[in-house]
């Protein structure tokens, strides 16, 4: 793909510098064809060139892996999607017994239990088990948000919980099974969960913006011990991979070889057209049906998209807490690359009942709050972050907010950047009466409180 490595080369350099982000990976397969390549570097204070096989935390595209062994673990008949998860986690668990593996891999289960974040520096303290069956005692009795399968709020929790049973079910530890039921089979020799293996390869350091918004090495930054993440995470966050891997991955994803409900529509994510399977998000790219996932660690972010119809798939890994503007803007020159209508969804301004009704404070659970309020310009509102505080031995993910956001379908807003750029959606709640309970920020449920 000469013209897409061009458009590469030109637009990836400055779109690196523009976001003050120090090196990315992007991998695009079209048509049998595959380009996978790096750019930049791999660490502000010790810079190597970045490359297809350079290693970075995928975040949350590791939920997928999941998917695709609970999709292999159903075709063998050791799981049943609708089965309460209960019972393979034994009496002690806690857990509600209405909660089914379905609920748990769709993010329908109620569990919300964002404490697993908040407090890790504390429960990790003092070589603490780490392990996914300990992740269970420290939330599994908490109170549900809803009662399950009737809602969509993403947890992380719920996901440990649906490894939890596959441990379970099948007397093995998840990075065993991971391996030999995904990543050996998709052919991804790079990919690996833990920092033992990743050192014997090239690995992207992750990165923060200094007081000056340069790059800045993160160290000892999040909810983690040090760099990988806990052994609770690893089914959820902990995957690190390559560009070059990730291709092979969505290539295995959509072959005769895959489980085959990777990407049946399994449960709404309670915005109009936008649906999820087994761990995969299922909506629409330039007009196109398309399953995706999007990955957020300390320091790292990423993207993984395949849209079968044009024969494209497509993996951007960042080195940067701040890499989303930075893949976005290169999603563009991506799909535009490889023929996919990048007309941005029509918006309209906000009808001035439902900006009347949006406006308020929402719970974000520990993040803090948001408010909604009017923008500067008329049918625009604005959405301000209201971040929580950590306390002694905990860690807050800092809540960013929007100044624009406007009308994007019957239940969503969606936010512009100054120059109207579209951004992410932000679903709503309204109810029979008109008043609007809760939204839908980063996909979870925020119920108003004031």
């Amino acid at each position: 793909m000469p013209d897409l490595r061009a458009r590469l080369d030109s637009a990836v350099p400055d779109l690196l510098a523009e976001h003050r982000v120090p090196g990315a990976a992007v991998g695009v397969a079209l048509d049998g064809r595959t380009c996978a390549t790096g750019y930049g570097v791999t660490n502000v204070a010790h810079p190597i060139a970045v490359d297809e096989n350079t290693l970075f935390q995928v975040g949350s595209i590791s939920k997928t892996l999941l998917g695709a062994v609970i999709g292999r673990l159903l075709e063998q008949g050791v799981l049943e999607l609708d089965a309460p998860v209960a019972p393979l986690l034994g009496p002690d668990s806690g857990l509600d017994e209405r909660i089914t593996l379905r609920h748990t891999i769709t993010h329908t289960s109620g569990i919300d239990a964002q404490n697993m974040i908040a407090d890790a520096p504390r429960l990790l303290a003092g070589h603490a088990d780490d392990s996914i069956q300990a992740s269970l005692r420290h939330f599994a009795g908490r109170p549900l948000m809803f009662d399950p399968g009737t809602n969509f709020t993403y947890s992380g929790p719920g996901i440990m919980v649906a490894a939890a049973a596959v441990e379970r079910a099948t007397g093995r530890h998840y990075a065993d099974l991971l391996r030999e039921l995904v990543i050996e089979p998709a052919g991804m020799e790079l990919t690996c969960t833990s920092a033992d293996e990743a050192i014997f390869h090239r690995v992207a350091a992750p990165h923060g913006h200094g007081p000056d918004r340069s790059p800045e090495l993160l160290v000892d930054r999040g909810w983690q011990r040090h760099w990988q993440l806990p052994g609770w995470d690893v089914p959820g966050g902990g995957v690190v991979s390559s560009a070059g891997d990730l291709l092979r991955y969505a290539a295995w994803s959509v072959s005769e070889a895959a489980p085959k409900r990777l990407f049946e529509p399994l449960a709404s994510q309670g915005i109009a057209g936008h649906d999820i399977g087994l761990a995969w998000h299922l909506g629409e790219t330039g007009s196109r049906p398309a399953m995706s996932h999007s990955g957020l660690t300390i320091g790292y972010a990423s993207r993984l998209v395949l849209v079968p119809s044009t024969g494209l798939a497509y993996a951007v890994l960042t080195n940067s807490l701040h890499g989303e503007e930075f893949i976005r803007d290169l999603e563009k020159v991506i799909l535009d690359a490889a023929g996919v209508d990048t007309t941005a969804a029509s918006t309209r301004p906000v009808p001035s009942d439902l900006a009347e009704a949006l406006q308020g404070t929402y719970d974000c659970g520990f993040y803090g709050t948001v408010s909604i309020v009017p923008g500067a310009r008329p049918g625009e509102l604005a959405i301000t972050a209201n971040g929580a505080r950590a306390e002694e031995d905990q860690y807050v993910i800092e809540l960013e907010g929007a100044d624009r956001a406007v009308l994007a379908g019957p239940d969503s807003l969606v936010t512009l950047s100054e120059d109207g750029a579209q951004g992410s959606l932000v679903g709503f709640v309204r109810e029979d009466d008109g008043t609007v309970s809760a939204i839908r920020y980063h996909g979870r449920l925020d119920r108003r409180i004031a």
